[in-house]
């Protein structure tokens, strides 16, 4: 049973306070609406928005039959407790839609050229020389090709990393509200009022969970930042404790397929 809320402002006006957004539509509820509250992840929906989920978020169909009294965040500055699973930088590979195109695209791109190079370079110093070293080469580029493609996938079946260097640390700090991104001995600062919303996707891959992650900065010259990890079923609840830490007032979508 899904138990919604119609929101008045004598009854929420506390609630009505937080400017809590839609995680699906990215529009302010305010008074009138119908919500939903997930019971995993606290957040709310329009009633439209949950059926359109399937009425299923973080994994589970509970809601909560009462609208949750709203916390005082950030009060107590927390330690930095960083996500148990680690990113990295970029889109996944496998990734369906236009960003798993663009980066096949890409690939292509790149070992298209890389032969056309190889061509012009044939013609240059000799047939005979030329068609033994183009064979070596392309041998060479469907190899790294191969590595490439075969680490994406054993990345995202097993959770592992084949370079730790390229490893992603990401936790919340209280103290500086604001996103703290760690990649060896080098942090990163992203402070939510610089920060004008996040999306992310979580997608079932046997065996695994992929995540997703896109920081969209407010100044338009600052590029959009991704990232994607591989989880599995019980570092969920991890990540829906991760959204219920963000500011209220911070957009937050999740992008379905």
């Amino acid at each position: 049973m899904t138990n919604t809320h119609r929101l008045e402002k004598e009854l929420h006006s506390e609630f009505l306070k937080q400017g809590r957004i839609d995680p699906i539509t990215g529009e302010q509820i305010e008074e009138g609406h119908t919500i939903v509250i997930c019971a995993a992840c606290k957040s709310a929906f329009f009633i439209e928005s949950w059926e359109y989920l399937g009425e299923i978020h973080c994994n589970q169909a509970e809601t909560l039959t009462d609208i949750p009294k709203p916390k005082k965040l950030f009060l107590e500055a927390k330690p930095l407790e960083y996500l148990p699973f680690l990113f990295r930088k970029g889109v996944y590979f496998a990734k369906t839609g236009s960003d798993g195109t663009l980066e096949m695209l890409k690939l292509m791109i790149y070992t298209s050229s890389s032969l056309l190079g190889l061509g012009i370079f044939t013609v240059l110093i000799g047939y005979f020389i030329s068609v033994i070293l183009a064979g070596l080469v392309c041998f060479g580029l469907v190899i790294l090709i191969a590595t490439k493609m075969n680490d994406k996938q054993e990345e995202a079946k097993y959770g592992i990393s084949s370079n730790p260097k390229k490893d992603i640390y990401i936790a919340i700090d209280s103290r500086n509200q604001s996103l703290q991104i760690k990649q060896n001995k080098k942090r990163q600062s992203l402070p939510f009022k610089k920060t004008r919303q996040i999306e992310y996707s979580l997608v079932y891959m046997q065996p695994n969970y992929i995540l997703t992650l896109e920081i969209t900065p407010i100044s338009m010259r600052e590029k959009k930042i991704k990232y994607h990890t591989s989880i599995n079923n019980d570092e969920i609840i991890k990540w829906s404790e991760f959204l219920e830490e963000l500011p209220y007032n911070l957009k937050v979508l999740q992008i379905t397929n």
